[in-house]
């Protein structure tokens, strides 16, 4: 990927590739997370259920506050392709121009009869990045692939540095291309990355990582 530098951290995307709103969007993203586990919406939110999905739901009603002048809505569990969900779908008016997946790191182990592999934020059923690359998310209102979308990890255990390590191992672990794997931005209050993946029968997706500590 040829990438430039514009002003932060957060800028290597393809020449061309990222419209108004959507650099709009990740300077949003990246400027309202780092307050996220400070808010009234994580404590209350998180109080006495602290799952996967009850993060984001904290996350969509923090996030929805603080972007109420912006007007971006984030929804939780929200519709893709086929009988396929979306942790996070945001709407800039009632178009979706971008999702989200999540994922706790370490990943849970799941149950007896329902197990879950560590190396779920990558690839796997029901992995993270596996989704985007199967064409199953990262979709429009009409299933219509979206050029960039994102990940996000509540981080429980271990720093920045052990899961950049490790999820790109897990990428060549999937027997990817080296190309795959993530590249490091910035390592500050929250952990800003970014990949390019192929897709399946559709143009290659750019994904922004947003890492942040939860515990």
């Amino acid at each position: 990927m040829s990438a430039i530098t514009i002003q932060d951290e957060f800028r290597e995307i393809e020449k061309g590739s990222s419209t108004k709103v959507i650099i709009e969007l990740i300077e949003f993203i990246e400027e309202a997370l780092p307050d996220f586990t400070q808010s009234q919406e994580f404590v209350n939110i998180l109080e006495k259920k602290r799952n996967e999905n009850q993060h984001t739901t904290a996350l969509c009603v923090f996030m929805i506050y603080k972007s109420k002048l912006k007007k971006y809505c984030f929804l939780p569990g929200n519709a893709q392709k086929g009988t396929h969900s979306t942790d996070i779908a945001i709407y800039y008016g009632s178009n979706i121009i971008f999702t989200i997946e999540a994922k706790l790191l370490p990943t849970p182990k799941g149950t007896r009869t329902k197990p879950r592999n560590e190396y779920e934020y990558v690839f796997g059923k029901g992995a993270g990045i596996q989704r985007f690359r199967d064409g199953f998310h990262g979709v429009d209102n009409y299933d219509n692939p979206i050029p960039e979308n994102g990940m996000i990890a509540y981080i429980k255990e271990n720093d920045f540095e052990y899961w950049f390590s490790k999820v790109n191992q897990w990428v060549l672990d999937a027997q990817w291309e080296e190309s795959e794997q993530l590249k490091k931005i910035s390592f500050k209050s929250i952990g800003k990355l970014i990949s390019n993946h192929p897709r399946f029968k559709a143009p290659d997706v750019i994904l922004y990582h947003f890492w942040i500590y939860v515990n």
